[in-house]
């Protein structure tokens, strides 16, 4: 079981971790600059499709890491999501908003274990 100063160490990190990845969703987002010809048209166009992507990925990041926020203040934070059995702390440190633990997080990537 994680003590205070644990507990404290993962909130900031998980804290920090949502600010940048939020800079990051801001820096990508697609300005309202009026744009010229058709081939400025084109190549904003796929700017905007990899920003968007982005936008996608560090959304579903920010999702892990609210919920990982969410866990760590229920006092759930180091149970895996779907077994219930403890994460260990080098997992966690690794990267703070996993929910699964190893074994699980496995099973899951082989398509064994529901998202």
């Amino acid at each position: 079981m994680m003590d205070r100063q644990q507990f404290n160490e993962f909130r900031e990190r998980l804290l920090d971790q949502k600010q940048r990845v939020l800079a990051e969703v801001a820096a990508h987002l697609p300005s309202s600059d009026p744009i010229g010809d058709v081939e400025e048209k084109a190549d904003r166009a796929a700017s905007n499709f990899v920003e968007t992507k982005i936008a996608a990925n560090d959304g579903n990041l920010l999702q892990k890491i609210d919920f990982a926020l969410a866990r760590l203040a229920a006092g759930t934070y180091e149970q895996c999501d779907k077994c219930g059995e403890n994460i260990p702390l080098a997992r966690l440190e690794a990267k703070p908003s996993v929910s699964l633990c190893l074994s699980c997080q496995e099973k899951k990537d082989a398509g064994e274990l529901s998202p």
